[in-house]
């Protein structure tokens, strides 16, 4: 095995052991600290949101509470669009950095056999299967840029497919930190009814896939 890519897999296994050190020990906070974190930098919170968004996957903290925190801190108009540009930058950074770091082939030589079968869909599906990925909340968020990554495919169709699939999660999860902040009957409404569309639509993907004989049922079964 190359001394080079052995090095860099014990490197990268420190790093990712240092992350979630850090975030079980300093990260472990409520959605509500966070908007009073973001709020108390005034005009530049929305910026300072979307920096924390963008470096999000480097300290496996989970998206959707930080999409509320999003939604409690700007509203429903801010909100998801600051979440959206930051979730987006993050997708884009962690999959260059993955790609850069030894090269697809190498990293994809140590996935397990659920990852490599997401993998391959990834590779003879591409666009559709990522966009079906981002919508369908059973694999994580971050493990389908790290899958994508190491796969052929190519970064302009990563993005496309990130760019559209994120927006239904991105939307329902600003909607509910919004509504939380603002218990006014019309803003639970639009986030019911935004809920309820965002639930709909992986069942409409779901049976879109299994047309394309590519049901999630058998990635699923195989990660338990």
């Amino acid at each position: 095995m190359n001394l080079r890519f052995v090095l860099k897999a014990v490197l990268f296994g420190g790093i990712i052991g240092l992350l979630i050190y850090i975030n079980q020990e300093y990260l472990n906070v409520e959605a509500e600290e966070i908007q009073e974190f973001l709020l108390s930098f005034g005009l530049l919170a929305p910026v300072v949101f979307v920096i924390i968004y963008t470096i999000r996957p480097f300290f496996l903290f989970p998206s959707s509470m930080l999409a509320v925190a999003g939604g409690l801190a700007f509203g429903p108009f801010i909100g998801p669009a600051a979440t959206y540009a930051g979730s987006l930058s993050g997708a884009v950074i962690s999959f260059l950095v993955i790609r850069k770091l030894g090269g697809s082939k190498k990293l994809a030589s140590g996935s397990t056999g659920s990852q490599n079968l997401i993998r391959r869909r990834i590779e003879d599906n591409g666009f559709f299967y990522i966009v079906s990925l981002r919508i369908i909340p059973v694999i994580n968020f971050d493990l389908v840029s790290y899958l994508s990554a190491v796969s052929r495919i190519r970064f302009k169709t990563y993005i496309a497919a990130t760019s559209v699939g994120i927006i239904p999660g991105t939307i329902a999860f600003n909607l509910l930190g919004a509504s939380i902040a603002d218990l006014s009957p019309g803003l639970i409404a639009v986030t019911a009814a935004v809920f309820a569309v965002a639930l709909a639509i992986p069942v409409v993907v779901r049976k879109m896939l299994q047309k394309r004989n590519l049901s999630m049922d058998d990635v699923t079964r195989k990660q338990e």
